[in-house]
Formats: C-alpha cells, structure tokens, sequence
C-alpha cells in the first residue's frame, strides 16, 4: 500500500475492544443498550416489530424517470435532535437494518430509510428478482436529491441533517457530497464501497470486461462469476460475524422475493468501476465532518481506497476494526459497542456544533 500521510486511522484490536480502560474505547449514550446475541431474535420479534408497527411509515416517491421508490420513515413529531438518512448497500433493503435505524430513533433522531432503485420495494430497470442494475450512479444521487428535496428537508426543517451510507451506500454518499453540497451537514461511511476488490482478476481484464460491455450493449445481462439466488443460507462465507443477524436478513430474504437481490447486472457493475475511481478523485470536495469506519478483513472492498478517501477529505475520523468483516453492523458484540458508541458521539459533536 501507497502512503497515505494524512489518512491518521485509529487502529483496533479485539484486546483493544475488550479494554474498556484503552484510550480509544467509546462509550454508549444512556438510555441505548445493543441486543446480544442472546435476546436478538426475541427483541426483533418484539421490541423492535412493535417500534416499526408504531412509529415507521413507509411511503412512495416516483423518480424523474417514472421508477417509484419506496422509503420508510421514523418521526419524532416535532421534537427530534436531528435528522439520519440511511442508504444501504449492493443487494441491500430495508430489513438490513431495523435494529439500526431503532437505535438512531431510541437516541431521539428522525430516520429515513430510502431503498434505492432495483432494490427491495422500488421500481427495477430489468427483469429478475435477483439481478441488480443501474444505468449511472447519477440515477441514484438524482433520486436522493429528489428525496431530500421533496420529502426529507420540508419535514425536518432546520434539523442537522446526517447522511449514513453501508457499501455501496457509502459510495453513493461520498458521490452525493461531491454533486451536491450544502445539503448535509456530516455523514457516516460504514466500510464504504470506495475500492472493489476483484479477487485474481487484474485491473487489466476488469477494463476489457467493462469495454466489452459498452461495446456489445450488454449492460443487462447478468456480471460474470455471479450466483442466481438459491434460497441456501451461507452464514459461514457471508460478510457477516453474528449468526442471529445474519439469519434474521436471510429469513426475509426467503419469505419474500424482493429481498432476492443476489447478483449484479454487468450495467451495475460497469457503473460502480466507472464510479469508484470518480469518488475518490474528487474527494477533496468534501469539507463537511465525515466518520469513516472500515472493516479490517473485508473480502469485498479493499482499504486502499479508504485510506486514499481519509488523506483527501480535510475532516475525517478514519477507524478501523482489525479484523472485522465488511458488515460491521453485523459484527461481533464487542465491535457492535464500540461502532455504535463511536457513531452517537460522532453524532453529539454535530448535534453540538463540535465537529
């Protein structure tokens, strides 16, 4: 790896997660405790069913092009600190991340969950329940701005407005920032899809791929080496490090053929290397706070490009959790403290205007 001077990442260790004498430890807010293991698929059953029956509205928005997208939102009727606004990641959806978005709720945020275009409930481009595709990832910021425009900035007023992008979403965060800025006031990277890993394939061939694609106008066959969804769990390969988490997405995803989303159209993934190399050579745009938390042993997208990201951007706490696979919000009990921790004070700083 190149250096990267400016980058400055706070390292840490499982003993550094287990120390809650180390420096570096965060430490949760009162009133926000994280579901173990133990309690997570009764509190998910319970608790967090009852919040989403009681406080979660979903809602339609239909998109310049005439797609509808589907979102949901969690209001405190007047009386929030502030304002997230969650995306989620490649073949992501909404019940990603129902523990997460009652967490933001609990610590008095207004929450917004957008899933984006060939996602979840939202309008698709191509035939298969399995197959994601985009045109650009412009499609998406365009529909964020339409979201922010329309929906999210006339309900929340003068709130301090955080953006929280898992993956791909941290992609499309970062992207966002750059087209658009003045709209958000900080924003959360969770292993933020800045560099894809490819595995043994050299940069070589990905660009013949990708040229081939264009070439042929193949943009909506399915991407080589993907898998057709099968409906077999594969907890043991998946980027997740909790079980009960990791089975509380599958079972949605088998009761319900929207959650499918599996693999990517070769458009998709045309996008996102055309789009990868653009965020972070215009990342220096970015002067707003940003916390960047990156998994240590990510199969998906290589550090490189979170490094590159910290050394550009003027105002980026970079954290990283050795280790860690690339669904942190997934992760183990003592990450899930920590991450969680770090996230509400990154979040009390802005509500405070110390960033």
């Amino acid at each position: 790896m190149k250096s990267y001077p400016n980058a400055n990442p706070i390292i840490l260790t499982a003993g550094d997660l287990s120390d809650f004498s180390n420096s570096n430890h965060a430490t949760l807010p009162n009133g926000i405790t994280i579901v173990s293991e133990s309690e997570y698929d009764k509190h998910m059953a319970t608790n967090n069913k009852q919040w989403r029956n009681q406080h979660v509205v979903q809602g339609e928005l239909t998109a310049y092009d005439g797609l509808s997208i589907r979102y949901y939102h969690a209001s405190h009727q007047g009386n929030a600190k502030g304002c997230i606004v969650m995306l989620h990641g490649y073949c992501g959806f909404w019940g990603k991340f129902h523990e997460m978005a009652e967490y933001y709720w609990r610590a008095g945020y207004e929450v917004f969950f957008i899933e984006h275009r060939g996602h979840g409930y939202s309008g698709r481009q191509i035939d298969g329940d399995d197959l994601v595709h985009v045109n650009s990832y412009n499609d998406y910021t365009r529909d964020i701005h339409q979201f922010m425009t329309e929906i999210v900035k006339p309900h929340i007023g003068d709130l301090k407005c955080i953006m929280f992008g898992h993956s791909m979403g941290g992609a499309i965060v970062a992207l966002y920032l750059e087209q658009y800025p003045g709209v958000f006031d900080a924003a959360i990277l969770s292993s933020p899809m800045f560099e894809i890993r490819t595995g043994g394939t050299s940069k070589l061939l990905v660009k013949l791929l990708l040229a081939k694609i264009k070439l042929l106008r193949q943009e909506k066959q399915p991407f080589p080496g993907g898998n057709a969804w099968d409906g077999v769990p594969t907890y043991d390969k998946s980027s997740a490090m909790s079980e009960p988490r990791y089975m509380y997405i599958f079972n949605q995803r088998l009761a319900d053929s929207h959650y499918h989303t599996n693999r990517m159209s070769n458009g998709w993934g045309y996008a996102s290397f055309r789009t990868t190399p653009k965020v972070l050579k215009d990342a220096h745009k970015i002067d707003i706070p940003i916390l960047l938390l990156t998994s240590g042993n990510d199969a998906l997208v290589d550090l490189e490009g979170h490094y590159r990201f910290a050394d550009s951007t003027p105002n980026t706490e970079f954290v990283i959790y050795e280790g860690a696979k690339h669904e942190l919000y997934n992760g183990t009990e003592e990450i899930l403290e920590d991450y969680y921790a770090r996230i509400f004070e990154f979040l009390e700083k802005i509500r405070r205007g110390n960033s």
